[in-house]
């Protein structure tokens, strides 16, 4: 029998004490997640980004090479380490140092104008890979009446899909559905609650998400999402009900819509519709710049649809002093000479730089030449990084943010050379997802996201996914518009494109 080792956790926020067992040669990240414990983890457990900090109160813990890169001597020597690299060997004490902050700001906001339909209500959902949205809709009225939001419980296993994908095959399926469905169902009971509704009052529910979010919430092996030839169980429109997904007897029908493809989900699908691409009689150009970044171009006669491998540099991952879109996140930056200003989310003292105020201090530095058109710090910042409120942002960092705009760049250019059109003849530009909500248009095209010709022609639209899901409640010929869009996309691979990684590096820098 394997010996079995006691962790005792400390939380740093409650000072709550709970104890976990492991098994000899157990991680203790893995425990963490298993007992319920969860702590951030962005890189899906593999060391490098820095985020599932605990800190060595009784016992030891060995010193791993990831420790060395992400900690000084001293902190080293106070016993800091990374849950993801710990594997206890006698019984010890730590304490939590960050955890999943649960005031995430999710966008709700939508753009739906729905058509009055039916008696009763309904609800729409956006599972997002970070967070998810919720809506009740009245439908007599035509008009939402509670929204919900929470943080993607799956993030206890990584930020990405790609590190959902490899838990899920890892054994870890079930788990990974149970969280999603316990959350969804907490979110039914939040927004009914609220209004006094009782969910047999429910006539629907839509959801839109990604097709790694829908193979999660079903319960599909992810075996084949991962690897070439990347073949999921189901892309398509999926029926089910309540009592088949959740802890209830009560029997709501849940349609889940569909995708393009297995990199272009139903949370595409949806904001397509909800942007009016396939009624639209000129091109028209939509990005999702969420934890993946999903491109589409076209008109009611075509639409070409791809995927770039950003990263979660957008959403504050993979930056050292990145956090999600919660209150004390930096979101906005302006640099005039010597002063500095900027703004948290909810005024709060700040903890660190969200996604768009990566953006913004990165735009800043650009323009007071503080980085040059490579990306490079200029001295004195380039071996300690620039200080903003006693918060580091690092030569790493900006590169970090220089990889996922210029992925996101290349794919947007690749479309426009296949579609067969220039910049100028795009009609417009919608910005999607809870990122695009808050963007600085000015600013994402001033670090070349989009060329300057488009500076007039882009808006950020919110939260698209959530949208389209509160546009199939209440339009009878949704289906029909959801096939036809299905039936005239094309999605290009652009690893297949021999001129992506050219574009790729060209649009790295800072002078297109």
């Amino acid at each position: 029998m394997d010996k079995e080792i006691k962790v005792r956790i400390i939380d740093s926020v409650s000072n709550r004490e709970s104890l976990v067992y492991l098994s000899e040669g157990e991680n203790l990240l893995e425990a963490l997640v298993r007992s319920g414990m969860a702590t951030l983890n962005e890189c899906g457990g593999i060391g490098i980004c820095g985020k599932c900090v605990i800190r060595v109160i009784e016992g030891t813990l060995s010193t791993t090479p990831q420790d060395k890169e992400m900690f000084s001597e001293s902190e080293l020597s106070e016993g800091y380490r990374l849950a993801c690299m710990a594997y206890p060997m006698t019984d010890c004490k730590v304490m939590l140092c960050t955890e999943i902050n649960t005031g995430y700001k999710v966008v709700t906001e939508t753009i739906s104008n729905m058509v009055l339909s039916d008696e009763g209500y309904a609800i729409a959902i956006d599972i997002g890979t970070t967070t998810l949205a919720f809506a009740l809709v009245n439908l007599s009225e035509g008009e939402i009446i509670e929204r919900y939001s929470a943080v993607n419980p799956q993030r206890v296993y990584g930020s990405d899909v790609i590190s959902r994908i490899k838990a899920s095959n890892e054994g870890n399926l079930h788990r990974l559905s149970m969280l999603i469905r316990g959350e969804l169902f907490t979110g039914f009971k939040s927004l009914l609650n609220k209004q006094r509704i009782e969910l047999k009052t429910v006539k629907k529910i839509i959801i839109s998400g990604n097709t790694t979010m829908i193979h999660l919430l079903m319960g599909y092996s992810c075996e084949g999402l991962g690897v070439y030839p990347f073949t999921p169980i189901n892309t398509g429109i999926i029926y089910t009900f309540t009592d088949d997904l959740f802890a209830t007897d009560i029997r709501v029908p849940i349609m889940i819509l569909p995708g393009i493809s297995v990199f272009v989900g139903g949370d595409i699908t949806a904001g397509l519709l909800a942007c009016g691409i396939d009624r639209a009689f000129k091109p028209c150009l939509f990005i999702d710049l969420g934890t993946n970044g999903e491109i589409a171009l076209g008109n009611r006669e075509r639409i070409m649809v791809t995927s770039t491998a950003a990263g979660p540099a957008f959403e504050g991952g993979n930056i050292s002093s990145g956090v999600g879109s919660i209150p004390g996140a930096i979101y906005s930056v302006t640099i005039d000479e010597d002063n500095i200003s900027y703004e948290t989310i909810d005024d709060e003292p700040p903890l660190g730089l969200c996604g768009t105020g990566v953006i913004e201090l990165v735009s800043e530095l650009l323009k007071q030449e503080i980085i040059d058109t490579t990306g490079l710090l200029r001295d004195p910042y380039f071996d300690n990084g620039y200080k903003l409120a006693g918060i580091n942002f690092s030569q790493k960092d900006i590169r970090e943010l220089q990889m996922a705009k210029g992925a996101i760049r290349a794919g947007v250019e690749i479309l426009i050379n296949r579609f067969g059109i220039s910049y100028e003849q795009l009609d417009r530009v919608y910005i999607a997802g809870g990122f695009g909500y808050h963007l600085n248009i000015d600013k994402a095209i001033h670090i070349g996201l989009l060329p300057n010709t488009l500076l007039n022609k882009t808006i950020a639209v919110g939260n698209t996914s959530l949208s389209g899901a509160i546009l199939a409640l209440g339009n009878n010929d949704i289906l029909d518009r959801v096939e036809h869009l299905i039936s005239f996309s094309e999605e290009i691979h652009l690893s297949n494109d021999e001129d992506f990684n050219d574009l790729f590096v060209r649009y790295m820098s800072f002078n297109s």
